[in-house]
Order: C-alpha cells, then sequence, then structure tokens
C-alpha cells in the first residue's frame, strides 16, 4: 500500500514539474532516490542553467554536478566511507551544500548542525566553515561502493537539546506535492532561501527549487539588498526577518514559518504562513486567501497526513507534535505550546494567544508570556514588553478589555530584546534565568 502511495504522489509531482520520466528514471538509478538524482537530471536536461548565486558568481547545474563528484572523489580519497557519520557546523553556502551532496553520494550520513551551539555526539568527520575551505575540491576518479545516504537535519532546540530528524522520501511526497499545488511553488523561477540549510524549512525549500530546475540565491545571512538585485520571485523567511525588507514588484511569494507569525503588515496579499515540526515535516500552509478570512490561521492541513488530538495537542501520522492546536471550519489554528501553557487559577492559559491579543495594542512592539510560580493561583501570568510611549496602567487596561480575567498579566517587565534563536522562536526558559 505503501508503494502504491508513493507511486501516486511522485506522479502527481512529475506532472506538476514536467519531467520526462524516462530521463529521471535514469537519474534515480544513477543516483539513487535523492538530491543527487535531481542534480543528476538537470545537469544533462539544462547543463548551463543557473543552479546557485552566490556572492554575485553564477554556477550551473553542470558545473555544480560536476563539482559533487569531483568532491565525492577528494571525500572518499581523505578516509569518509558509506555507513559513517558527518557533522556540518556550517552557514549557508554553496561550499556546505556541495560538500553535503558529496557526503550523500558516497552513502554516508550528514547531520546539520545548529551554529553557534556546542557540539555533542559522535562524528567520523566534522566539518565546518573553516575547515570547508581547505578541502581538496578535485580528486582522480575513483570506484566506491554505491549506498543510499542520508541528510539529518535537528530540531529547534527550544525544549531542550536538538535531537536528529531524518525524513524518508514517502514522508515527504505529500508535503511537497502541496508546496506545487497550493503555493505554485515550481513557477518561481529565482528563490532566494534565507533560512538554515540546518533546519527542515530552508532544506526544503532548497530541494524544491531544485527539483523545479531553478535559481536558487544563497548567502550566509539574510541581505535585503539581494531582492533589489535579482528578480526575486519566492522568498524563504523566519517572522522575525519581516521587519527588514519591504516587497519588490518581482517578488509574488513570501514563505514564513518555523515560528508563529507576529506582524506580516505590507505582506498579506503574497504571505504563506507554514506550520510543520521538524519530526512530522510540513503539516498545514496558510495562503492568503486563507489569512485574508482568518488572519491568526496556520492553515489547511497537506492532504494525505492523519490528524487526530489528544487533550488538545496535535497527532501527526501518529507523532506527537507538542503542539495546542484546533481546527474549526477546516483550518488549523495554534494554541500553543503544551509545555508552555500556564495554569492559574484552574484555568487554562495559552501565552501565545494572549501573546497575539497584547501585540495589537498599536504602541506593544512585541510581547512574551511565561507562568510564575504562585502559593495562591498555581501560577500567575507574567508579561515581558518592549513598548514606546505607553506605560503599565495602560497596559493593563489594554489586557482588561480584550482578555480574559485570568490570562491578564499579573506583573509586567519592561524590556529592550526577546530572546529570539536564529530561526525566530522564542526562548520561553531564557527568561525563566
Amino acid at each position: 500500500m505503501a508503494t502504491i502511495s508513493t507511486l501516486r504522489e511522485t506522479l502527481k509531482i512529475k506532472a506538476y514539474l514536467r519531467m520526462p520520466l524516462r530521463q529521471l528514471l535514469i537519474a534515480v538509478v544513477k543516483e539513487g532516490v535523492s538530491i543527487n538524482a535531481l542534480l543528476s537530471f538537470y545537469a544533462k536536461k539544462q547543463p548551463h542553467t543557473p543552479l546557485f548565486i552566490e556572492n554575485h558568481v553564477v554556477i550551473t547545474y553542470g558545473q555544480f554536478y560536476d563539482e559533487v563528484i569531483y568532491m565525492s572523489y577528494a571525500l572518499y580519497e581523505k578516509g569518509l566511507r558509506a555507513g559513517q557519520r558527518v557533522g556540518f557546523q556550517c552557514a549557508n553556502s554553496v561550499n556546505l551544500l556541495r560538500a553535503l551532496f558529496a557526503v550523500e553520494r558516497i552513502g554516508a550520513t550528514a547531520i546539520l548542525l545548529h551554529t553557534g551551539r556546542s557540539v555533542k555526539g559522535h562524528f567520523d568527520f566534522l566539518f565546518t566553515e573553516e575547515t570547508l575551505k581547505d578541502l581538496p575540491t578535485r580528486a582522480a576518479a575513483c570506484y566506491f561502493p554505491r549506498r543510499q545516504g542520508k541528510i539529518i537535519v535537528q530540531t529547534s532546540g527550544t525544549t531542550g537539546e536538538p535531537k536528529g530528524v531524518h525524513s524518508t522520501v514517502q514522508n515527504v511526497l505529500a508535503p511537497f506535492r502541496a508546496l506545487l499545488e497550493r503555493m505554485h511553488f515550481h513557477t518561481y523561477r529565482y528563490v532566494y532561501v534565507a533560512t538554515p540549510f540546518f533546519h527542515g524549512y530552508g532544506l526544503a525549500f532548497l530541494t524544491a527549487t531544485m527539483a523545479a530546475g531553478h535559481t536558487i540565491i544563497v548567502s550566509k545571512r539574510f541581505d535585503a539588498a539581494l531582492l533589489e538585485i535579482y528578480p526575486i520571485e519566492a522568498l524563504t523567511v523566519v517572522p522575525t526577518l519581516l521587519a527588514r525588507f519591504r516587497p519588490t514588484p518581482t517578488l509574488r511569494c513570501v514563505a514564513s514559518g518555523s515560528a508563529p507569525l507576529h506582524n506580516s503588515k505590507g505582506f498579506d496579499e503574497i504571505l504563506y504562513n507554514l506550520y510543520g515540526t521538524s519530526e512530522a515535516g510540513l503539516i498545514s500552509i496558510a495562503t492568503p486567501k486563507e489569512r485574508a478570512l482568518q488572519h491568526a490561521t496556520i492553515g489547511k492541513p497537506i492532504e494525505g497526513l492523519k490528524l487526530s488530538y489528544q487533550q488538545g495537542e496535535l497527532i501527526v501520522n501518529g507523532r506527537r507534535t507538542g503542539d495546542l492546536v484546533e481546527e474549526v471550519d477546516g483550518l488549523l489554528f495554534m494554541k500553543g505550546r503544551l509545555h508552555d501553557m500556564i495554569i492559574s487559577g484552574g484555568e487554562n492559559v495559552f501565552p501565545q494567544q494572549v501573546e497575539q491579543i497584547m501585540r495589537r495594542h498599536p504602541k506593544i512592539i512585541d510581547a512574551a508570556i511565561i507562568g510564575e510560580a504562585d502559593s495562591q493561583f498555581g501560577e500567575l501570568v507574567v508579561a515581558y514588553v518592549i513598548a514606546v510611549d505607553i506605560d503599565e496602567q495602560n497596559i493593563i487596561n489594554f489586557c482588561k478589555e480584550n482578555l480574559a480575567n485570568y490570562e491578564c498579566p499579573k506583573k509586567i517587565y519592561f524590556v529592550d530584546k526577546l530572546p529570539y534563536n536564529e530561526l525566530g522562536k522564542l526562548n520561553r526558559k531564557a527568561l525563566y534565568s
């Protein structure tokens, strides 16, 4: 049954991408069911089409595929073998992708590690940005037995140490088809992936763009000036980046994910809100039309996923998400994280919902809600607020007008910034320290 489902999804995707089946099968036989199969297919079909633009340097599909092959020879000569664990702790770059795809080609397991975190666990090889620069890019052709490699991304780590997650081909086909059907991702010729490759979100859009045979803009850090230089039609961001640029005439799609939206003003007509987890993958997509009807929605679930609920927690294909989600008229709405829920005086308080309401105040720039232990109520609702020209009483009055009494913050602290991680997720644990 799984094989039939996989074949059905593959044929639907093929119809969108208009890939000749015979040539695609040849690439899969040569490189396995992998990113390298996409590279092989397009390197033959359109070798001179730009694949990457980095620092204003263009790298074509044919050129990059050749580089990956020679890099795999160089890494094999260096002692890297199938089945080994290879860590990459690097910012976005073509150097990273070249080595990453070469490792997969050899049949090893590549683990993309968070930048800025200490490295834990055993690795047969560990590459950083500095060591990547020193790698030889060419070596004599050599034979090595081919095995299917893996690329593993990590969870965000906001609730503990990041965990590695590997998605099978069967698990990613339905979400990938949703990107094509609901976001028309195969129509965007220039895509700027401004989210980290070490997170599933960034890697998914990288792969989707390659599957369409289009061009990817790459930079170590988000650079709004690139939107003015290149005819970028689609951009992937985390919500915190939305304040750092404005739509351009060519921009037709802004894909926001990894964290809840705070303020989408100016982007509503082209903004897609994506929800998923590293473990379960992409779960839902909110289109601009759906967001116009219900601004807070995280969209409709991806077709083919099995959703259930356990005491409000969303379960996807039997996997717990840790998210409290409700479904209304076919649309999903995020209430918050299960472990973030505050119980004050016997009432359940969902911090994310309170934050959304508080941000509606025209002088509140941002807000974060946590619970503080209290002998009388069990927990008190506490707010950390970034605001201008507003006092505590004004905020209290606003909350009383818009929230239930038990949801209103009992303490308010004014701060200059809030602890967001590189994916734009609020690190509530840091507020307790």
